[in-house]
């Protein structure tokens, strides 16, 4: 039997570290963090509930733990600066113009 998840009950889980499961719905997955794993997270980069949405939250997971997502770098960081643009000038301490991240110039346009 599966885990029950944000996305419904997981078909297939990957351990990717201690603390760190990826899970797998028919619809949807993302990471779950324990609440170990949850401490050790930058609090720039930590959601609430420990779950972390496949498409656009994974890259808070690959960022605040690269020891483990290194061949995922790039693209991490690519997806955070383009849907989480304050959480990554917060954590890079920088600004980025409406231009440099796809949620920041829809809302400069909203």
């Amino acid at each position: 039997m599966g885990t029950a998840t944000p996305w419904g009950i997981s078909d297939h889980t990957e351990k990717i570290a201690k603390g760190i499961i990826s899970h797998s719905t028919p619809s949807h997955g993302g990471y779950h963090l324990s609440p170990c794993r949850q401490e050790q997270m930058p609090a720039v980069l930590r959601v609430e509930s420990g779950w972390y949405e496949e498409d656009c939250d994974w890259c808070l997971v690959a960022i605040g733990f690269p020891e483990y997502f290194s061949k995922d770098r790039e693209q991490a960081i690519d997806t955070m600066r383009n849907w989480h643009p304050e959480r990554y000038e917060h954590y890079f301490s920088v600004e980025l113009k409406p231009s440099e991240s796809y949620m920041k110039g829809r809302r400069k346009v909203a």
